[in-house]
Order: C-alpha cells, then structure tokens, then sequence
C-alpha cells in the first residue's frame, strides 16, 4: 500500500504545471528548470506505462485474452450460482436402467 501511494505522488504531475505556469507569468529566471522538472515526470510516465502489464501484447491478443477470461468467468459465475442454490449433483434417475428408483447402490 504504501508503494502505490509513493507511485502515485511520484506521478502528480499537474503541481509541476501549475509551478511553470506559475513562473512563467511572474517572469522568473527560473521557468527552464520547472520546465526540466516538468519534462523528468512525463519521462517517469513514459516508464511507468513501460512497465503495466499487458503492454508487451497486441490489441489483437489482448482482446483475445479479454474473451478468454471472459468466457471462464461467465463459466465460474454460472457454477458459482448452481452451487449457491444446491444444485450440487443431477437427482435424476438414469433412463438407461442404472438406477431405476435413484436409491443408492450400497
């Protein structure tokens, strides 16, 4: 928990605007360096959007992989409901002879 709050204060990038902005209407000297400072946080940016998962794919592949567990989560919620309402095991006599009345066979 507290890297996701320092990768998040290390990607707030709208206080640098606002100090460029800031410098820029004062007419400071100092406006090429909040500018740099500005542009070390894109960069931070850029690698931070190198590094989330997923990027390596194509969009092709990653709507693939989106169908895919798609597919297994509307299976697991279907068997998740089953089992939520009892429906553990099919009751029903087999038509085939095998268990002509459904009583057990010990």
């Amino acid at each position: 928990m507290a890297a996701a709050a320092a990768s998040e204060n290390e990607l707030n990038i709208l206080p640098y605007v606002y100090e460029v902005m800031k410098s820029i209407e004062k007419d400071t000297n100092d406006v090429m360096q909040t500018m740099n400072e500005l542009r070390a946080q894109f960069q931070k940016a850029r690698e931070c959007i190198d590094h989330l998962p997923g990027t390596q794919h194509s969009q092709e592949e990653q709507l693939r992989l989106k169908s895919i567990l798609h597919q297994q989560l509307m299976i697991k919620t279907k068997l998740l409901m089953n089992y939520k309402s009892g429906h553990h095991f099919d009751l029903e006599p087999k038509k085939n002879g095998d268990i002509s009345n459904g009583s057990s066979l010990i």
